[in-house]
Formats: structure tokens, C-alpha cells, sequence
């Protein structure tokens, strides 16, 4: 970022935005037998039922982020949540041992921990997923 563009800009906006922008360079793609590897097929099903619900209400996408370098973080699973027109996920939803957290990207918030992936989906958009056949 240019230096005239810095001036009047608070410090911590341009090094989280640095940060950010380092984060895309990561980015790192899966083929698609490979994405969401951690789910069971049942909670895959969810989720993409999930999706095909929540997009009415402007989630744009859902992308398995575990693989990912993850500073410090011993999750079993990373779904990045996207909002339409946004280019960084806007939700983080996180899985440990049995237990599922949302963060929130805006403003930093994390959820109590819950029992189910769809209770995690729930807290991001309250939806009634589409059934995905077997």
C-alpha cells in the first residue's frame, strides 16, 4: 500500500489488512473429493443442504479451510463461511473433539462451544437446510 494511502488511516486497519491480504497468498485449493474430508457424510450432507438454503439470505459460499496453516490451533476442522460480494470469509467454524465454535471475522466474537455442526450452522444463519438425498 502506498504511503499516502496510510496517512489518517488507523494502524491496526492497515496491518490487519496486510495480514489479510497475506492470507489470500496462502490460500491453498483442494480437489473436490478432498474438501470437507473431516465431516462425516451425514454432516456433509447437512452442510450442503445447509448452504443451499442459507444463499437466499447471502451466504455465498462454504470452503473447507482445515488444511490451512493455522497458527497455534490443533482444530479438526475449518469451514470458512462467505457472505455474497465479500472476499474474505465472514465466519469461521471451528470443530474440536466433538465440540463446534463460530467465529466472527468482523468483530472478533466467538460462540460458546456447541454439540453439533448444525447448531454451529444455526448460529450463522438460522435456516431450515434442504434436504440432500443419500
Amino acid at each position: 500500500m502506498p504511503r499516502e494511502e496510510l496517512v489518517g488511516r488507523p494502524r491496526l486497519a492497515c496491518v490487519m489488512e496486510t495480514d489479510m491480504k497475506l492470507a489470500q497468498a496462502e490460500a491453498t485449493y483442494q480437489l473436490a473429493g478432498q474438501t470437507f474430508g473431516t465431516l462425516s457424510v451425514s454432516q456433509r450432507r447437512y452442510l450442503l443442504g445447509w448452504h443451499d438454503a442459507a444463499r437466499a439470505g447471502g451466504i455465498d459460499a462454504v470452503e473447507d479451510l482445515t488444511s490451512r496453516s493455522w497458527p497455534r490451533c490443533d482444530a479438526d476442522t475449518v469451514i470458512g463461511v462467505f457472505e455474497s460480494d465479500h472476499l474474505l470469509a465472514t465466519w469461521l467454524i471451528v470443530g474440536q473433539a466433538g465440540a463446534w465454535a463460530v467465529a466472527c471475522c468482523r468483530d472478533g466474537t466467538v460462540s460458546a462451544p456447541v454439540p453439533t455442526l448444525a447448531d454451529a450452522l444455526q448460529i450463522v444463519r438460522p435456516v431450515a437446510p434442504v434436504l440432500i438425498p443419500s
